[in-house]
């Protein structure tokens, strides 16, 4: 008891010693004069280097000489490497704890998502029907939103550029289909004008909605046969990806619907100037 009330008392006597002699120094050396401490340690060292005969020790050979001395700033440098590789070990064991923090918070999110998904499917699943009386057996019920995991083939068709078979002139209305045309699956044509541009926009957010609704099924099954959390983890990212890239098209088709008009007004005004001499003045 008498020790814990003792050190610190020490201590306060020691740090207010420091620094009033830290302040004593700095006031006398801001006047180029020395301070009476100083000048009464240096009168000390005076008559003792006339009572030996030894010079006074400078302060370099006086902390780099002797066995001890070595030993002590041996042992401060080491502390302090070995203080800092505590410190480089301990920010990798917080980089990963995050990190398998972060698989964990995927792995939840992913499961959540999984769990949803096959609850709606669970939902929207019809009731099944009792077979009607008659030579024709009635169709097997299908589940609207059930959408089969395409392939990679398939998947590469659905977001290849769509094709446009008739694309509109812009002098005049869109040519007829004829017999020879090439059919909607013709390799990938370019945009050529308005037409072709909200077809592809219209076709490519189809295309990555379908995309969505897969990864939301592949990820349940996968989920449900135990796979691990990076795989699904990358799945759902992708399926968060897919569904800001349907988003996205179908606000271009929304904002290029807006520009039917413009079609519609030249169709119906062939004779007007182009767009110069309409809006120069």
């Amino acid at each position: 008891m008498v020790i814990d009330v003792f050190l610190p008392l020490v201590l306060v006597i020691a740090l207010v010693w420091v620094l009033k002699n830290a302040v004593e120094d700095v006031m006398h050396a801001s006047k180029g004069q020395n301070s009476p401490r100083r000048e009464f340690w240096d009168k000390r060292w005076s008559a003792r280097e006339k009572r030996t005969g030894k010079p006074r020790p400078k302060a370099t050979g006086f902390w780099s000489k002797g066995p001890l001395r070595r030993y002590l700033f041996d042992s401060w440098a080491d502390a302090w490497a070995n203080a800092n590789t505590k410190r480089a070990d301990r920010v990798d064991d917080e980089r990963a704890a995050y990190e398998a923090a972060r698989v964990e918070q995927v792995a939840a999110r992913d499961a959540a998502l999984a769990a949803a998904a096959q609850q709606r499917a669970e939902q929207s699943r019809p009731a099944a029907n009792p077979a009607p009386v008659g030579p024709q057996p009635a169709p097997a019920a299908t589940n609207p939103a059930s959408i089969p995991t395409p392939t990679p083939d398939e998947l590469e068709q659905m977001f290849a550029r769509p094709s446009v078979p008739n694309p509109a002139s812009p002098t005049g209305p869109a040519a007829p289909p004829s017999k020879e045309a090439a059919p909607m699956s013709t390799p990938n044509p370019e945009v050529s004008g308005h037409a072709s541009a909200k077809t592809y926009a219209d076709a490519m957010a189809k295309a990555a909605a379908a995309a969505v609704s897969s990864l939301e099924q592949t990820i349940a099954r996968m989920n449900a046969g135990k796979v691990g959390a990076p795989a699904l983890g990358h799945l759902a990212r992708a399926q968060e990806s897919a569904t800001a890239m349907a988003t996205e098209l179908r606000a271009a088709h929304a904002v290029l619907s807006k520009h039917d008009v413009v079609g519609e007004a030249y169709q119906a005004n062939r004779d007007a100037g182009d767009k110069d001499w309409m809006t120069k003045e």
